[in-house]
This record gives structure tokens, C-alpha cells and sequence, in this order.
């Protein structure tokens, strides 16, 4: 509240609102120091409580308590989520690794809110266990934001990149407009469309800078569309150009049909294998299919046959 809306309001209604904001941010209030902070006593502090109390707003969404021990008065919600979502949501957060320890424990923090108040000391447990993320700049959450403007914005940027080669170039300047934004295993991705290299897909915690430019770009149609579907080609690397493939799996089928998205079974052998047909970025398909031993045998293309052959005796001649 600024200075100018103070002189105009009356004490008491500033005084309401002060104490209303303490009580939603989860303070507890003592009427005795509340009197000796405004200059009042505590009647009219009373008062105050129970005016805030009656409102309807605040009635419809809070209750107010008192601990008659420590003499404090404080809120408690219902809850504007269930607990148990809470706690999956949370757990699912946590697993991901995504996000340094602070940003979890900002978001942690915000969601123990939602919960009614008498489960939140659930949410506190959580708080406690050991975090391991992944390397991490501890500024994911802003860049998050900043693309998901630059989306909405359709905002060409102009950024460096580190790419996963030792020999990669970052420090050369990249320039396009993101499309779309995305997570998977461990790391958030962002779909880039340049006129020079059409859509390509980058991890956002190694876009080391970047900033907004005032040049505009003409961005066809069906690109749009490639920034909202790749993802379904994307639980594996994306490097790499995308291609059918067709494999025979000989473990529980499951297991690859959840790792290679927009896959099918085509058919099932007489030994127990299924095999198993679909599109993906192949250098993520390879090195899928080196973790899978001999549970695994590439089909099709005979590009990937023979990439993985080489990957394979290359690891075998490691240990001559």
C-alpha cells in the first residue's frame, strides 16, 4: 500500500488490512503486541478479529483459530487441494532432480499452503529428506519463465549454447524463435525454430545466455505445429535426424514401449519377443538400445545397425 492510499484510508481500516495480510501469509497474531505496535488496546484489536472474521470472503475460505497456550490468533484452510495429490505431485517434483534445492523448497513451500492446514506437517517431513539434483544453475525456474514469454510472444532470441561434445562451439551465437517448452528425464527442453536450421531442440540449462531481440521472423505454419509434438518423439536424446526403426525385444515389452513413445508391437514371435516398429531421433534410439544388451536386436534401418555395431566394438576394444 503506498503512502498517497494510506492518508486516504482511516487508521482502523489500515490497521484491518495489516493484520488480514499477516494472518494469509500464515503469521500468527498476539493481540497484546498488535495493541502496543498500533497504539490501541486490545479491545479494539478484538474487535478488529472479529471483523475480519465476518467477512464473507475471508469466511468462506479460512477459519480462525487461537492457541490459547502462546495466546496467538492464526488461520487454517480447508484445503483448496486433496493432501494425497499434494504428496504426488511433491514426490514426483523431488524425483525429477530438475530443480536446484532452493527452487524445491520455494515450490514445496507455495504447494504446503494448498493443503488443508491440519496435514500440512506432511508436507514438513518432506522438507526434511536428502535432495540430489542434477547439475543445476539454480536459475531454472527464471528461465522457465522468461521462454515460456518468449512462446506466448513469439519473440525471436538470439542465445550461446553448450552442447553435450566436449568440442562443441558455445560461444557462437544462435538465433531463433522458441516454440515450445517440455520435460523429460531429469531436464526441461525447448523447441527453437531458425530459418537457417528449421526446428531444433535444445536443453534449457545449457542455453548459458540469451536475450530478447526486436526482429521479427516468418515462422511457416506446420513448425508451430513440430514445437507442440515433439515431445512425443523425445523421452530418449534428440540428436540425431528422426527415422523409422523397427527392433525385436525380448524382455517385458512394456518396458521399451514406455521409453519409445509413438511405438507399437507389429508382432509376436514363437521364442516370447515382440517386435516393434515407430519413428524417433536415432541417437537417442542408440543409445537406448546399447542399455539393453541382448534383450534387443535392431531391425531396421541399416544406418543404426551399423552405428551400433561400431559403438559395441569400440566398448570391446576398450578392454583388450
Amino acid at each position: 500500500m503506498t503512502k498517497d492510499n494510506e492518508q486516504k484510508l482511516p487508521k482502523s481500516l489500515i490497521r484491518i488490512i495489516d493484520v488480514t495480510m499477516e494472518l494469509l501469509q500464515g503469521n500468527k497474531i498476539n493481540s497484546e503486541n498488535i495493541a502496543s505496535l498500533y497504539n490501541v488496546n486490545k479491545r479494539t484489536i478484538y474487535r478488529d478479529l472479529q471483523i475480519i472474521r465476518e467477512n464473507p470472503i475471508f469466511n468462506a475460505n479460512y477459519q480462525m483459530e487461537f492457541d490459547s497456550k502462546q495466546k496467538n490468533h492464526f488461520v487454517t484452510t480447508d484445503g483448496k487441494i486433496n493432501t494425497k495429490e499434494i504428496l504426488a505431485i511433491i514426490q514426483i517434483v523431488m524425483g525429477s532432480r530438475a530443480l536446484s534445492k532452493s527452487e524445491l523448497d520455494g515450490i514445496i513451500k507455495h504447494l504446503r499452503k494448498l493443503v488443508v492446514t491440519k496435514d500440512q506437517f506432511k508436507i514438513d517431513k518432506l522438507l526434511k529428506r536428502d535432495y540430489l539434483p542434477v547439475k543445476t544453475s539454480g536459475k531454472l525456474l527464471e528461465h522457465i519463465g522468461d521462454f515460456t514469454d518468449f512462446i506466448e510472444s513469439r519473440t525471436e532470441i538470439e542465445f550461446t549454447y553448450q552442447g553435450s561434445r566436449p568440442d562443441s562451439d558455445n560461444q557462437r551465437l544462435r538465433r531463433g524463435v522458441p516454440l515450445s517448452l517440455y520435460f523429460s528425464n531429469f531436464y526441461f527442453y525447448t523447441v527453437i525454430f531458425s530459418e537457417t536450421k528449421g526446428s531444433r531442440v535444445y536443453r534449457l540449462d545449457r542455453i548459458l545466455n540469451y536475450r530478447a531481440l526486436e526482429s521479427t521472423i516468418s515462422i511457416p505454419r506446420e513448425k508451430w505445429a513440430d514445437g507442440a509434438s515433439v515431445r512425443n518423439f523425445t523421452y530418449l536424446l534428440n540428436g540425431g535426424r528422426k527415422s523409422y526403426f523397427k527392433i525385436k525385444y525380448s524382455a517385458y515389452p512394456w518396458t521399451a514401449l514406455d521409453k519409445l513413445p509413438n511405438s507399437k508391437i507389429v508382432s509376436r514371435e514363437p521364442d516370447g519377443s515382440v517386435i516393434i516398429e515407430g519413428y524417433l531421433f536415432l541417437q537417442g534410439l542408440k543409445f537406448w538400445v546399447l542399455s539393453q544388451g541382448t534383450f534387443v536386436k535392431v531391425l531396421e534401418p541399416h544406418s543404426l545397425i551399423e552405428a551400433v555395431k561400431k559403438e559395441l566394438q569400440a566398448s570391446l576394444d576398450q578392454y583388450k
